[in-house]
This record gives C-alpha cells, structure tokens and sequence, in this order.
C-alpha cells in the first residue's frame, strides 16, 4: 500500500525534479542497468501525492495565473530507476525488428565451383558466394526479431506521473487555457508558443485534451514540436522536451487519472 504525504515543501519538490534528459534515461549513463533493474524490481512501489504550480497562460500568452498539478509520483529513491526502465521498455518497443541478412545458403547462385580444385595457384574454393567474397552471404547477420519486453500497468502509470511532475518542478511545464481556436497555419502556431514562452530552437511537447485538427495540422510540419493528446502520452517525448504544454482540460484529465484517488491506481 502507497504512502500518501499532501503535505508539500521546497525540499520535496525539489526531490521530484530528478533532472533526468531523454538521452541519459535511455542510455542509464549513470546506472549499472542490471543492478538497478533487479534494484526497481525489489523496491515497493511507495507513492507520494505532490502539488505544484504551475503558469498558466492564454492562448495569446496574457498570464492568467496559475494550474495545479496534482499527481502521484514514486518516492526519490526510486523515481530515476522507474522511469528510466519505462524509458528503455518505451524505445525499445518502437523497434521493428525487420532487419534481415542473407547467409551463404540464402544468397543466389553459387551453386557452381568456381574454378578447378588444383592447378589455378588461387585459394580452393567451392562457392562464389562465400562470406569471404563481395557478394557473398553474411556470418552472423541480423534476422527478423521481435525485441518487445513488458512492464507492469502500474508500474508504467506511476513512471509517466513521475515525468510529468518532474517537468512542471523543473519548470519546465506551461499550461494553456485552450487551444480550441488555433489556426491550421504553422506560422501562427509558431507565434503562440513564442508569446507562451517557448524560445526559438527549444523543443516542446503539446498535450491536448482530445486532438484538435488546427492543432494537428499546424504542429505536424514543425521539426522540433511534438503534439498528441492524453491517450497517446509518450514518457520519452516529456523528458526530451525543453517545454511541455499542456492544454487545462488536459491538465486536469491528468490530476483526475494520476491523482491520489485517480482510476490509474484502481
């Protein structure tokens, strides 16, 4: 059974925010992967319901005051476990395992000996298609493979909550009345997350309640802006971005489902 502090200090805001990039997620730069492993598979998984604030904006950038981000998130110790082995299950999912090779027997041809066993002064050889020869078959090549592993509903649930508290403690996190009105033109898109204060070259994350088709269609041509809508989340698109914006509705779809008392933990 989960731990529940509401109580909320500097301390334990600054706990959550684990600073952990995308790349670092992926690659457990600082992590022995099989230690902390077996280390976020023994652990209990103990929760802590943390608020924070976070600026809230109008879609034209006027300040509107602030949100409230109410979540459950792994206890520090092992929130940077947690998250990294959601990360790695996550990329490594997306893997399609089509990579395929042909071996010596697989390759056309072939089937003749190249030349007389004796007298040639050449290296004997029985087929022009030996890995040893341009054109010849693969040793030990990639076949089709199908790389997914698993991770426990709950266990996935309270590591995407994690990442979403560890960006708005970074404040890294915005939140917009609404995007209902957005234009399908990607230079008024690029305008609105400017006056939100997303900087040029940042990369953002924009999190709609359901997909709106201005939204869609004025994101989709922008190379360092990623868009989907609660239902799609993706824990390595909120680490990689440099700002997550996060539409109200779809804030508080998020405070329902990942709250104390939210359906993610029913």
């Amino acid at each position: 059974k989960g731990l529940v502090d509401c109580s909320v200090s500097t301390e334990a805001m600054a706990s959550v925010a684990f600073n952990m990039s995308a790349r670092a997620a992926v690659g457990g730069a600082q992590l022995k992967l099989s230690a902390q492993r077996k280390r976020v598979a023994r652990a209990p998984l103990r929760v802590d319901a943390l608020a924070a604030q976070v600026s809230k904006v109008s879609f034209d950038g006027a300040s509107a005051g602030t949100a409230t981000l109410d979540v459950k998130v792994a206890k520090p110790d092992v929130a940077k476990g947690l998250v990294h082995k959601y990360v790695v299950m996550v990329r490594q999912n997306a893997r399609r395992g089509t990579a395929s090779t042909l071996t010596k027997s697989e390759v056309r041809g072939g089937g003749r000996k190249p030349f007389k066993q004796k007298g040639t002064g050449n290296a004997r050889a029985g087929s022009s298609r030996t890995p040893l020869k341009p054109g010849g078959g693969v040793v030990f090549g990639p076949k089709p493979k199908d790389w997914s592993i698993k991770m426990n509903k709950k266990e996935r649930r309270l590591a995407m909550a994690t990442a979403i508290q560890s960006a708005a403690a970074a404040s890294s996190m915005i939140v917009v009345d609404s995007l209902a009105s957005a234009a399908p033109k990607t230079k008024a898109m690029a305008t609105a997350l400017k006056s939100w204060g997303v900087a040029e070259g940042e990369k953002a994350y924009i999190i709609t309640k359901d997909a709106p088709e201005g939204v869609t269609l004025s994101t989709r041509n922008m190379a360092r802006v990623v868009q989907t809508d609660i239902k799609h989340l993706n824990v390595y698109d909120v680490l990689n971005a440099d700002k997550v914006v996060v539409e109200e509705s779809a804030l508080q779809y998020i405070n329902d489902f990942y709250g104390e008392s939210g359906a993610a933990w029913a």
